[in-house]
């Protein structure tokens, strides 16, 4: 994996993907319910914005521990973290952590890439204490998810269909059914409570700002990259894909602003 190719055009729009997350967060840490004084673990924080939530709530006598697998990124989190704050590159599948137990983990959409998820499960709970509370937020089903889906829809009219979506594969869509997590978790040995919200991500900007966001991470982002490498890729592919990617947020304008339709798992399992 090029990390840094993986990572750049994802920090070039940190500040846009942090507000579209903003109301995730906001769900995540309520049912986290982080105390004062309390060790959390924070996985796949990708460039912190959820260290900076979790450095907030345990306060300064707390301690919150980040393992994020790209440098790149966990590079641009150490650069934003307060002091009680330390970011760690590795997978969290198998980190030999240097912890007597976590009191508590968080994620946010950082738990759906395990090749064996089982196993990084159990991990995991190896390195809580007793009756921890493991609270993570990852995507719904895909048809429930536009901000996915409508850009992947964009781009296959334009390039024609894309790989079918394997709901078995790691990715960011792996946890949308229910069931699924319920059974990996379970066996993974966590008691299992899943709170299924619908919302809305909050992008900042016009339909043509969030167009441009999803020109440049996303379904729409990666068709575009690959017919580039392919070197079929002309400007008549990017004028289509721009002109859909506008249409379709124009059509979740609320009030003057893109509020795309969102369905989120938000995930609380205790050791």
């Amino acid at each position: 994996m090029d990390w840094n190719a993986m990572a750049a055009p994802w920090l070039r729009v940190e500040a846009e993907t942090d507000a579209a997350h903003a109301p995730v967060r906001k769900a995540l840490m309520a049912k986290a319910a982080l105390r004062v004084g309390q060790s959390v673990l924070d996985i796949g924080p990708g460039a912190g914005v959820s260290l900076l939530d979790a450095a907030d709530a345990v306060g300064p006598t707390g301690h919150v521990t980040g393992i994020e697998i790209a440098p790149p990124f966990a590079a641009r989190a150490k650069s934003r973290v307060p002091a009680n704050v330390e970011v760690c590159i590795g997978n969290a599948a198998d980190y030999p952590f240097d912890s007597s137990g976590f009191d508590a983990a968080i994620s946010l959409f950082g738990v759906m890439f395990f090749a064996d998820p089982v196993a990084a499960f159990e991990h995991i709970r190896s390195v809580c204490k007793p009756g921890a509370a493991l609270t993570f937020a990852c995507w719904g089903p895909p048809e429930d998810n536009p901000w996915f889906g409508m850009p992947s829809r964009v781009a296959a009219e334009v390039f024609g269909p894309g790989p079918a979506f394997d709901p078995d594969a790691p990715g960011p869509m792996a946890l949308g059914n229910k069931d699924k997590i319920n059974r990996i978790l379970s066996a993974a040995g966590w008691v299992v409570d899943i709170d299924t919200k619908a919302l809305h991500l909050t992008p900042n900007g016009s339909p043509d700002d969030v167009g441009a966001l999803q020109m440049t991470i996303g379904a729409a982002a990666m068709r575009m990259r690959i017919a580039k490498e392919a070197g079929t890729l002309d400007e008549s592919h990017r004028d289509a894909v721009r002109t859909g990617l506008i249409a379709g947020f124009s059509e979740m304008v609320e009030g003057g602003d893109v509020r795309v339709p969102a369905v989120v798992h938000v995930v609380r399992a205790v050791a």
